[in-house]
């Protein structure tokens, strides 16, 4: 019996993050054993809908088109409601998505993964074996886990060891990760499984009601019981919520949650991992819980892959454990408790952000508040080339250099003069770009360390990078400013998120006349080659205090390097197509007074900004010109 259980992979939980986890391995052809301390798939009623960044990954797995069968594909988008059921808000689906969002119950979603994966024959799943206690070696991992149907204990190995028990997880226990953050002490959500024909009212597949008493959104399914007291709230808040003759409702079933905001301090612990819920918990306004924990499934199993059929790095595994963990605390987090507020918070503060998101996705410009707020989903994924980040804002660094050939007027003229007038008449005309500098390289510079031949860095920022990409289909961009020369010389940088900043009293602003910005880029040597989050921290309170403590410094910011892998859907049909937009991982700024402190700065502190690595950096130093 022990013999059977020796896979490179063990998988403890048979919940929709696990069997996706191992599903996706066994496609590979990787062996994992899968169990699972209930008698069979857990019936409970759990989250419902599976929104696009989490489709694309089972359309990977071979799964898609099974999940579309069994479920209901939400064409029609969703609604806002306030508590007498007047549409506050509709979203609609995008017109050029016809799978944008499936609603499938988590046993019936759990019962295909499940059927995929035993057809795989690389993969066996145990019900009824409880998982006790595990014991790390340097290249394994031992465990035992509890045989039900023999009343006995049984020991196996494996070489990675992934924990997806739940919340209440005994895996993540065994490592000694603790669940940080806080429960919901006043609010108790209850899932109600009910029959009653909403379509008949004009009522979308998806809606959530705005109302500080009797608010909610509308679910599908449940199993569990509840006290008579709190059936009979949860009957009378719904015939306040729902029009008609409520009293036809037929009530199924009812379960109820404790909410939490949390999260772990690591993913990895060795060759122990964790993923879903055993990683991280939030409320479910929003379905962004299970879609988080898919997608841990989709990056760590990919991860594994690499590790254990290329012979990859398993500095992979740490990078799947910052990337999701950033995940959660920047996206899913504070989204999912935005979502929370803005449905029942009366709270002064939360009611004026409410009621100015709602001014601002009905304004004709509000496109980005739109996708931010309706596709959040997309920030969530660290997998897809073709799905991109919603939430977040990024800056794209770009550079320009004189082609051979052209007079150095012309150069001038089409760049400063033609393509800014484009850039600036398209922002006039609704373009979202929140900022474009034009950055010149001076002679300035460090001895030794790279300093490019480009003329120029075109830096543009946008409110995410699924505004980039929605603004190259956009045919008034892609005949003027998409079309002009600048947008197919050089070809190189990347496009980044902000990760930290100081700024001298809080009020410079970059471009100010006279100061000078110093870029530094941090290049990569492979394309898996990433900072990982200690990095990252350990670099902003260094670059932070180099600014602070020099008084001919303005500002330090720090950018995280955010283009995909793969940039061939984003700049797909555009000239960007064949540029080289992966070269650097990381970008630095700090905005000096003037040329000389500039250069006296960069000497002065070259082993705290180069360090041991000269020949990884490149720097571009120039005034910055700000466009918009």
């Amino acid at each position: 019996m022990a013999d059977k259980w020796t896979t490179p992979v063990a998988v403890v939980g048979a919940g929709p993050t696990g069997l996706f986890t191992a599903l996706v391995l066994a496609k590979a052809g990787v062996k994992v054993t899968v169990f699972e301390g209930r008698s069979g798939i857990d019936q409970s009623p759990r989250a419902v809908v599976y929104f696009p960044s989490v489709l694309d990954e089972f359309s990977k797995a071979g799964i898609l088109d099974e999940v579309i069968a069994a479920g209901e594909v939400n064409t029609e988008g969703f609604d806002w409601r306030d508590g007498k059921a007047n549409v506050i808000h509709a979203l609609t689906a995008p017109p050029d998505d016809p799978n944008f969002v499936v609603s499938l119950s988590q046993p019936e979603f759990c019962s295909i993964a499940l059927e995929a994966l035993l057809k795989t024959g690389n993969s066996e799943v145990l019900f009824n074996h409880t998982f006790q206690r595990l014991e790390q070696h340097n290249e394994s991992v031992s465990y035992w886990v509890q045989d039900q149907a023999n009343n006995g204990e049984v020991e196996g190995t494996c070489r990675y060891l992934v924990g997806t028990d739940g919340g209440r997880s005994t895996v993540r226990k065994c490592i000694g990760e603790k669940l940080e953050g806080y429960t919901w002490k006043s609010l108790q959500f209850v899932a109600v499984d009910f029959q009653y024909a909403l379509k008949e009212f004009g009522w979308k597949p998806a809606t959530f009601i705005v109302d500080p008493v009797n608010w909610g959104v509308i679910v599908k399914r449940g199993k569990d019981t509840l006290d008579e007291a709190t059936v009979n709230v949860v009957k009378d808040r719904l015939t306040h919520l729902l029009p008609g003759e409520t009293s036809n409702i037929v009530f199924d079933r009812f379960a109820p949650y404790t909410i939490h905001q949390r999260c772990v301090g690591c993913y990895r612990v060795g060759n122990v991992l964790l993923a879903g819920d055993s990683a991280h918990l939030n409320n479910p306004v929003g379905g962004l819980g299970l879609t988080t924990g898919l997608l841990d499934a989709a990056h760590l199993s990919e991860a594994l892959q690499h590790i254990l059929l290329e012979a990859g790095s398993s500095d992979l595994l740490d990078i799947y454990s910052e990337k999701r963990r950033a995940i959660f605390r920047e996206i899913t987090d504070p989204v999912s408790t935005e979502n929370a507020l803005r449905l029942m918070s009366e709270n002064p503060i939360d009611m004026k952000r409410r009621e100015e998101l709602f001014a601002t996705m009905r304004d004709p410009r509000g496109f980005p508040a739109i996708i931010k707020t309706g596709l959040a989903d997309l920030a969530l994924t660290s997998t897809s080339s073709t799905r991109f980040d919603t939430v977040q804002e990024v800056t794209w660094f770009i550079s320009v250099t004189r082609p051979d050939g052209w007079a150095t007027d012309k150069f001038q003229h089409e760049y400063k003069t033609v393509h800014r007038g484009m850039t600036k008449t398209g922002h006039e005309l609704g373009s979202p770009m929140t900022q474009y500098v034009q950055l010149p390289n001076s002679s300035v510079g460090l001895q030794d360390i790279e300093r490019p031949e480009w003329d120029y860095v075109t830096c543009l920022t946008f409110p995410s990078l699924f505004v980039i990409h929605a603004g190259f289909q956009d045919t008034n961009y892609r005949a003027t400013a998409g079309a002009h020369i600048f947008c197919k010389l050089d070809q190189k940088g990347c496009i980044a998120k902000q990760v930290g900043k100081f700024v001298r009293g809080g009020v410079w602003k970059t471009g100010q006349v006279g100061a000078i910005r110093a870029l530094i880029f941090h290049k990569r040597t492979i394309e898996t080659d990433e900072y990982l989050e200690s990095w990252f921290q350990e670099r902003v309170t260094k670059g932070a205090h180099l600014a602070a403590t020099d008084a001919k410094v303005n500002a330090y910011t720090l950018w995280e390097d955010m283009t995909p892998k793969s940039t061939k859907y984003l700049f797909r049909d555009t000239q960007f197509a064949a540029g080289v937009w992966n070269s650097y991982k990381a970008v630095e700024a700090f905005d000096i007074v003037d040329e000389f402190s500039a250069a006296a700065f960069l000497e002065r502190n070259r082993q705290e900004i180069v360090g041991d690595s000269p020949g990884m950096i490149t720097i571009v130093v120039g005034s910055p010109d700000v466009v918009i």
